[in-house]
């Protein structure tokens, strides 16, 4: 089941068991071949966006809210 192995990982780095957050399995070449190109691209997009440095964030109030 993808949703408890997903918890456990949570459940473990809570616990700093390891050293890194990795969370999810590696897709293997047979199963990347089931994927369209499109989805191919969006996990492409989304290991993207998941690895990148941590940016500061700021957050400035607007005087109107529309």
């Amino acid at each position: 089941n993808y949703a408890a192995l997903i918890q456990q990982q949570i459940n473990e780095d809570k616990q700093n068991l390891r050293e890194k957050a990795v969370y999810g399995i590696q897709l293997t070449e047979e199963k990347l071949n089931d994927f369209r190109d499109e989805q191919i691209g969006q996990l492409k997009e989304l290991m993207d966006e998941a690895t990148k440095p941590n940016k500061k964030i700021t957050i400035s109030k607007d005087s109107e809210h529309k």
